[in-house]
């Protein structure tokens, strides 16, 4: 049994797999029957809507996101993690994505042509 700091509220609580102590994580389920309620509602929503309508925090909207806990609940609008445009799936709009998936490439080539080079001075030369 480890104790743990609650990552909500600071209280020290025995370890369990929520990373929340039992007060916030009661209230957590609570907040999360306000989202589920007002998805109902209210298909497509972004988190700063959510957080205006029910008045859970946009932190505790994207810790729940994160967890999958409303996938079957309509889409909700959050910011890319890069450029902060609005989106419903993923860590990255696909602008961004596409981007990281060049830069990687670039670094790619970059080292490919270095082994390249570096193996082309690596040659024996005799003489006869």
């Amino acid at each position: 049994m480890a104790i743990k700091n609650c990552s909500d509220c600071g209280k020290i609580y025995v370890e369990n797999v929520s990373g929340l102590c039992p007060e916030c994580l009661d209230k957590e389920e609570e907040q999360e029957r306000l989202i589920i309620d007002f998805l109902r509602k209210k298909e497509k929503a972004s988190v700063e809507e959510i957080h205006r309508e029910t008045g859970v925090k946009e932190r505790t909207i994207l810790r729940m996101m994160k967890k999958g806990r409303f996938l079957n609940y309509g889409d909700i609008a959050y910011k890319c993690e890069s450029c902060d445009n609005l989106i419903t799936e993923g860590r990255v709009c696909d602008e961004c994505g596409r981007n990281i998936l060049k830069q990687v490439d670039e670094v790619n080539e970059k080292r490919r042509k270095e082994e390249e080079k570096k193996r082309s001075g690596e040659r024996m030369y005799t003489r006869d």
